[in-house]
Order: C-alpha cells, then structure tokens, then sequence
C-alpha cells in the first residue's frame, strides 16, 4: 500500500509540474544567434544543414530562439 500511495503522489507532482512549465518558458525573452558557416551556400549538402538545423530550433522553441545562418564570404554585421 506504500508503494501505490507514493506512486498517487508522484503521478499529482509531476502533473502539477508539467501544467506550469509553459507558463515559465513563455516568460524568457527571444534570443537570436548568427551562425557563421566555413561552407559556401553552393554547397547545399553541407551548408543546407546549418539552414534545416536553423529552422527546427526556431520551429521546436516557437520562435523565441533563432539562429540565421550565413554562408562563406558573407559579411555579418556584428561578427
């Protein structure tokens, strides 16, 4: 009887924990990163996975972290 009381209690925590994490998360401000790539943008196989890997963050965090990526011999303001 111990072991499904503790269970109960758990199942209740965990619930009441995952019910105000959004809450937290949507508190954090927008962070924007500018990825520098050593590829040229002609090679699609190399520098297209910066691009993917650019647009799953911003899609997974909804927005509030993007990275723009940016090819070989681009100059970057602020880089």
């Amino acid at each position: 009887m111990e072991r499904r009381s503790f269970l109960h209690k758990a199942s209740v925590g965990a619930a009441a924990g995952t019910l105000a994490a959004p809450a937290i998360v949507s508190a954090q401000p927008a962070i924007r990163w500018r990825l520098q790539s050593s590829f040229p943008k002609s090679l699609d196989s190399l520098f297209g996975a910066a691009e993917l890997i650019s647009r799953r963050v911003s899609e997974m965090t909804g927005g509030k972290f993007q990275i723009s990526a940016h090819p070989a011999g681009e100059i970057v303001p602020g880089l």
